[in-house]
């Protein structure tokens, strides 16, 4: 008779590396935020880290986290842990915006770990040195390193071919934040390769991350489907009359 095979064993992220029966006291968890308070005062407020106020539930997501340090914690945990002190609160928590504020959360198919706490997050300083670069920037190429020569919108590097695109080497041209602000305005520039610059042709307002934030044209309109044309409409005519 041929023996059973062992099942195949359970992906790593599947078996979670805690398993709390109980949600975490309170006591615990001003503990932790007092731990946090100071490690946030010694080592982050410098690099403009946010401390959550203790009247917000992202003060409970952060002692959760850094009561459970360098161990992965499901939302699920999180979530219960934000009902115990805001029993009003919503049952799935955002916590992956944490790193929104700095802090140095890895977020990973529903489980959150709290990194090293006396470093900011990688993605935070990345994006706090290019706005500083592009806050002092006085030239288009001060401004291309502030992006690190970067496309702000695609992130393609220049001089590279851009996958999405894929036809020749990116070369990065002064796209314009709103098509209708000055052009020779350096704050009103960023860095786009020059297929996502054609690729928009003024039709869209963009924030310093290089993402559309707002219609600068009704060329878009024009080229949507009815149904979209028409939730326009009736927007507008709420709006306006």
């Amino acid at each position: 008779m041929t023996p059973t095979p062992p099942p195949p064993p359970t992906a790593a992220w599947r078996t979670p590396l805690n398993d709390h029966q109980t949600p975490t006291p309170r006591e615990e968890l001003d503990a932790a935020h007092d731990g946090i308070a100071r490690i946030h005062a010694r080592h982050l407020a410098r690099h403009d880290v946010r401390l959550p106020s203790k009247e917000t539930y992202p003060w409970v997501w952060l002692a959760t986290l850094c009561h459970y340090a360098g161990e992965r914690v499901h939302r699920n945990e999180i979530s219960e842990a934000t009902r115990l002190v805001f029993p009003d609160a919503a049952p799935d928590q955002q916590v992956r915006h944490l790193v929104r504020y700095g802090w140095n959360i890895e977020n990973k198919l529903g489980y959150h770990t709290l990194l090293d706490p006396t470093q900011p997050s990688p993605t935070y300083m990345t994006d706090r040195l290019r706005r500083q670069g592009s806050l002092s920037a006085e030239t288009f190429d001060d401004l291309k390193r502030a992006y690190g020569y970067r496309c702000a919108t695609c992130n393609t590097p220049e001089g590279e071919v851009n996958p999405r695109y894929g036809a020749g080497a990116v070369q990065l041209q002064q796209g314009h934040k709103d098509p209708s602000g000055r052009s020779d305005d350096l704050a009103n520039i960023l860095p786009q390769c020059q297929f996502c610059n054609q690729a928009y042709r003024g039709d869209f307002v963009f924030d310093d991350k290089g993402r559309v934030k707002a219609v600068a044209d009704v060329r878009p309109v024009r080229r949507a489907s009815r149904s979209v044309q028409r939730k326009v409409w009736e927007y507008l005519k709420g709006r306006f009359g």
